[in-house]
């Protein structure tokens, strides 16, 4: 499971927040007031917004967001080839 950390006046939070319930991934929210500087979570984390994935931390909102842009590329392929059935690459060639 994500776990997302956010401030409660985190500009970008809820873009992220969004994305995450678009793509249907299981998470968590975790708000924060931000730790003072130089102090870390168990989780490596050194201050909101933070996505945690696995062994992962992705700090800051474009950070973030590029990661689950990735995850979405992945979903969308995942389902392409998921079934037994043909489909059409982009040059239009039944596969």
């Amino acid at each position: 499971m994500f776990v997302l950390y956010v401030t409660p006046d985190c500009p970008r939070c809820s873009d992220i927040r969004s994305a995450l319930e678009e793509l249907a991934i299981a998470h968590r929210v975790v708000e924060v007031p931000g730790p003072p500087e130089g102090r870390t979570s168990p989780e490596g984390v050194s201050g909101p917004p933070a996505l945690v994935d696995g062994d992962d931390v992705f700090q800051g909102s474009r950070a973030i967001l590029d990661h689950l842009e990735e995850i979405e590329r992945f979903k969308e392929l995942w389902y392409k080839f998921q079934s037994d059935a043909c489909y059409c690459d982009e040059e239009g060639n039944v596969q």
